[in-house]
């Protein structure tokens, strides 16, 4: 696959300019795919064949944006926020300057033009030049509207200006409009900053994940320490991370140990224990205790990078409700310049004196109240924050559409090893015999398991080290395949194995324990028979743990109207054990990775469906459902697969993934519904719908004012998921 380059573009000011941009570079040849994000102002392409970056720099420019290649995008969001107020503040006092002098000092048309003029041609700029590029290649966008729309109001108050008796000749009183124009430039770099402000800090989420990682860190060479930038790093390099310093690096525990805060990658607020050999990540802050890490992944393989791009890539894909809006945009502004046009001639023909005046107004207070900015706003906004308070929840969103997706969910299949349940073998239960103790049987099978490595081994490991069992020398120790161990422990036979083993010795088995050891089976449990000599010891019951939470998702599930379904490569046996401990009723066993898939297809065929999974196994169901769901800690091909990862394979955060989608759909259609409900109502009054009954008009300074409130309204319903907390 072609390796995707990413642009980052200046001057884009609504989801038209993305749209146009985007137009043009898909037709260029050499470029296979492109996507333009208007809220990240960012490109990414994917090149057909070599593609020089140059070349593709110079198509944006040509166009009539630039190219900023320096800076991320948090630096680039804070420096338009910065412009943006610094051309605001002084395009403001300019137009109170302007506002005074022809409301209460009555100064003459030329200072009024003077003081004008900075703020139509230099703090508009941004304005003309994007509708100058956008005639150039026969397209219109919101800049268009602002441009013809301030120019007319000047261009005729320019008029007065300098040829007034040619008005007056004709009847019509010489009124100049400089205070229009400039006021409504004004209000709009406003609503822009406003709106800048507010698409910054939905970058927080981005800015504090780029700060966990330390510029500088100490490297052990030859035992000296050497202060170094982090990103110099190379795989191999011994780290020292001090007590209360972040870790720099992916790595292993080298030396040492500590307990690490992971909260700030996971969520888990907890404490980690570290010791040697165990995997610490970049951007955690370390305990108490000073460990040295052996660098294991750098740059673009760390977690931390992998978060932040996931962050990030979740604002380039562009959901199908954000895809309509898009298209609306691109086709709303002909129409709109064409109404313009249409009030023009109504008033100039029909309307009262002075008609050319009023013509003239009403075409700019249509052309200014129908700038599409909340339009283009709704989607991407809403998609933004919401993608960041998911990431605080340590829900990572990959795409756009996955989010809209999940709204309309009818189904969700679990994978059952690592997903419903732990994924770690456990032991869950004993079962002593005679009069031996619990203690007595585990010290027996702990000294034999230690020999082996059965998974059965670790768990035991764990359990002896809560008891404080003794290790005990173990002679002529035997692995029995299929079956079990044997050992000599101080001079007699000791066994651990199962029901086949045992019966192989001659000996009959209690009852009672053959009947608790086919019902714990039966259970989905491994029950493993101890007996030392001639004694039986008990039963020892491993499992794979179900997740505390498995049960309660299930549930809240089926209160939203959700089928919960497990996929599992496990026995009969296994899967109908576990279903019925977490409320699941249909369920698919002894299941291979590309049936699995095909059982995705056949419920997607019902309904939009989720796949849950952990391993590499569910990496093509996890492919192939409408949304894939991979836990944090399951396999890297999973998480690559998937749409959508649950940090800290928290199973219980997929409730609060359906529940963000939810409310991030109902933002979306309320940010849409008043977007659209404006301009229906907004550009009839500006037409001059209401004149001929109640003489109520609209005047141009008024249509700018109105149109920054619908935008910011827009932002701010947005950034209402900011407190989304379930």
């Amino acid at each position: 696959m072609a390796e995707k380059i990413e642009i980052p573009i200046a001057g884009m000011s609504c989801a038209a300019c993305a749209a146009r941009i985007e137009k043009a570079l898909n037709n260029v040849q050499g470029i296979a795919e492109a996507r333009v994000n208007f809220p990240l102002k960012k490109a990414v392409i994917v090149p057909g064949r070599n593609l020089e970056l140059k070349e593709v720099v110079d198509i944006i420019r040509d166009i009539g944006y630039d190219v900023d290649l320096e800076s991320d995008v948090t630096l680039r969001a804070e420096k338009e926020e910065a412009e943006l107020k610094k051309s605001f503040i002084w395009s403001a006092s300019l137009s109170a300057a302007v506002m005074v002098f022809s409301m209460w000092i009555m100064a003459p048309n030329i200072v009024l033009l003077l003081l004008a003029a900075p703020v139509q041609f230099y703090f508009g700029m941004r304005f003309h030049k994007s509708a100058l590029s956008g005639l150039k290649h026969f397209s219109a966008d919101m800049n268009t509207l602002i441009s013809v729309g301030t120019s007319a109001a000047f261009f005729y108050s320019l008029f007065i200006t300098f040829f007034p008796h040619v008005v007056a000749s004709a009847g019509i009183k010489p009124v100049t409009y400089f205070d229009s124009s400039a006021m409504i430039i004004t209000l709009i770099l406003l609503g822009r900053y406003i709106e800048s402000k507010a698409k910054t800090k939905t970058y927080n989420a981005i800015k504090m994940l780029y700060e966990l990682s330390p510029k500088e860190c100490v490297v052990l060479k030859e035992n000296k320490e050497m202060r170094v930038p982090t990103d110099s790093l190379e795989v191999g390099d011994l780290v020292l991370i001090r007590p209360g310093e972040r870790v720099a690096i992916d790595g292993e525990v080298a030396e040492g140990s500590t307990y690490v805060d992971e909260s700030m990658i996971t969520g888990e607020g907890m404490p980690v224990h570290k010791k040697t050999g165990d995997e610490v990540i970049g951007g955690t802050i370390n305990g108490k205790g000073s460990i040295t890490v052996k660098t294991s992944r750098i740059g673009k393989d760390t977690v931390l990078y992998k978060v932040i791009r996931l962050v990030e890539e979740a604002q380039f894909t562009k959901a199908p409700v954000q895809r309509l809006a898009d298209r609306v945009a691109g086709v709303f502004v002909p129409i709109v310049i064409l109404i313009s046009i249409g009030a023009f001639f109504v008033w100039y023909i029909f309307g009262p004196e002075p008609r050319l005046t009023n013509a003239l107004l009403s075409f700019v207070s249509v052309l200014i109240i129908a700038c599409p900015c909340a339009l283009g706003l709704a989607t991407p906004t809403a998609i933004m924050v919401s993608t960041g308070v998911g990431a605080k929840k340590g829900i990572l969103i990959k795409n756009a559409e996955a989010l809209e997706l999940t709204n309309k969910t009818k189904y969700v299949l679990f994978d059952k090893t690592g997903t419903l349940t732990e994924g770690a073998i456990v032991l869950s239960g004993t079962l002593p015999a005679g009069d031996f103790s619990e203690a007595e049987m585990l010290s027996v099978a702990f000294n034999l398991e230690k020999q082996s490595e059965h998974p059965f081994s670790e768990a035991l490991r764990k359990k002896a080290e809560e008891y404080g069992i003794a290790p005990l020398k173990v002679e002529r120790f035997q692995a029995i395949p299929g079956k079990g161990i044997t050992g000599e422990i101080e001079g007699t036979h000791c066994y651990a194995g199962n029901l086949a083993l045992y019966e192989e010795t001659g000996k009959t088995l209690d009852p009672l324990l053959v009947k608790a050891y086919h019902e714990r089976e039966e259970a989905a449990a491994s029950p493993v028979l101890v007996w030392k000599g001639d004694e039986v010891m008990g039963i020892l019951f491993f499992s794979d743990r179900v997740r505390e939470e498995s049960e309660g998702v299930v549930r809240e599930l089926s209160e939203m109207g959700i089928e919960s379904v497990m996929i599992t490569g496990d026995s009969r046996e296994g899967a109908k054990a576990i279903s019925n401990r977490v409320g699941i009723e249909q369920y698919f066993y002894r299941v291979l990775p590309d049936q699995k898939a095909r059982i995705v297809k056949d419920f997607m065929k019902k309904g939009i469906t989720i796949m849950v999974g952990d391993g590499i196994n569910d990496a093509p169901s996890l492919a192939a459902a409408h949304v894939g769901v991979a836990m944090g800690k399951g396999t890297d091909i999973a998480i690559e697969s998937a749409d959508v990862v649950l940090m800290k394979g928290q199973l219980n955060r997929l409730v609060s993934l359906i529940k963000l989608s939810k409310k991030t759909l109902l933002i979306i259609r309320e940010n849409l519904f008043w977007a659209f409900i404006f301009n229906i109502l907004g550009i009839p009054i500006a037409f001059g719908a209401l004149y001929p009954l109640f003489g109520i008009r609209l005047e141009p300074v008024y249509g700018a004012a109105a149109m920054m409130v619908s935008s910011v309204s827009v932002v701010s319903n947005s950034l209402r998921l900011r407190f989304f907390n379930e």
